[in-house]
C-alpha cells in the first residue's frame, strides 16, 4: 500500500521543480516494483526508492547538486538506487538493463527531441503490463509524445494527474525498419499537403466506376463531377 508520508516528504525536496503530490501517489499506488527507471531525478527518486527494489536514475548533477543532495537525503533508500550520470542521449544507448522494467518515468531533458529519444530506448525495456509515465505534458515537446502515445493501440492511457500521464503497456510494439503507416498518428495524412493526391485518387476511382453516360461528358464536366463526388466523401469523413 502507498504511504502518503513518503510523497509528502518527497515534495519538499526541490519544491520548485517537484512533481505534483497526487502524481507521486499515482506512482506509489502502482507499486511495489522489482525494477524501475527514470530520467531526471528529484522527489520522484525518493518515492521510487521506497516503491521499487531496484531503481535506476539517469540524471545530471547540475548546479543544484541534485544527485549529491539526494544521496544525502534521510528519506532516500540509497541501497536501492543506482545513479547513471550524464546526458541521456549518451547514457541510455550504452546502458544494459538487468531485467525488464515495471515502471519508467520520463522526466529528464525536455528539449525536442530528447523526450522522444528517451522513449525510443526505454519503452522496449518496459514489460507488458508495466507503466510508462510522462511528466510535464504541458510542455509542447513532451505533449507531442503524449499525443503520439494516445493514438497507439499497444498502450492505454490510464489517467492524467495534474500534468503527469500514466500509460500502461498492453503488448510489445511490432516495429519494422519503417512502420510509419501502421502508427495511429499517421493513420490520416495532413490534408493541407495531401489533398491533391486524394483528389487524383478519387478521380481515378470515379473514372473506373462512373456510368457510361458520364464518361461521354466533356473532360471538364467529368472533373467537376469527380470534384462533387470528392466533396461528398470529405464531408462524410472518408
Amino acid at each position: 500500500m502507498s504511504d502518503p508520508r513518503v510523497s509528502a516528504r518527497a515534495v519538499e525536496f526541490h519544491p520548485w521543480d517537484a512533481m505534483a503530490p497526487a502524481a507521486l501517489l499515482g506512482i506509489e499506488r502502482r507499486g511495489p516494483f522489482q525494477f524501475s527507471a527514470e530520467t531526471g531525478c528529484g522527489g520522484s527518486t525518493i518515492v521510487l526508492s521506497h516503491a521499487s527494489a531496484h531503481h535506476t536514475a539517469f540524471a545530471l548533477e547540475g548546479p543544484d547538486r541534485t544527485i549529491s543532495e539526494l544521496r544525502a537525503h534521510a528519506n532516500l533508500r540509497g541501497e536501492r538506487v543506482v545513479f547513471v550520470e550524464g546526458e541521456t542521449r549518451f547514457t541510455l544507448p550504452a546502458h544494459a538493463f538487468a531485467d525488464r522494467l515495471d515502471l519508467v518515468l520520463l522526466d529528464g531533458p525536455h528539449a525536442y527531441p530528447l523526450p522522444q529519444l528517451e522513449f525510443v530506448y526505454l519503452f522496449p525495456q518496459v514489460r507488458v503490463g508495466g507503466w510508462m509515465v510522462l511528466d510535464d505534458i504541458q510542455i509542447p515537446s513532451v505533449h507531442e509524445l503524449f499525443r503520439f502515445m494516445k493514438m497507439e493501440s499497444w498502450v492505454v492511457l490510464e489517467e492524467v494527474v495534474v500534468r503527469t500521464a500514466f500509460f500502461r503497456k498492453l503488448r510489445e510494439r511490432e516495429a519494422g525498419p519503417d512502420d510509419w503507416q501502421r502508427q495511429g498518428l499517421n493513420a490520416r495524412s495532413v490534408l493541407r499537403y495531401s489533398w491533391r493526391d486524394r483528389l487524383r485518387a478519387i478521380i481515378r476511382q470515379f473514372a473506373r466506376h462512373a456510368p457510361a453516360r458520364l464518361r461521354r461528358l466533356p473532360k471538364s464536366c467529368q472533373v467537376r463531377a469527380a470534384a462533387d463526388h470528392a466533396d461528398d466523401r470529405f464531408v462524410h469523413g472518408e
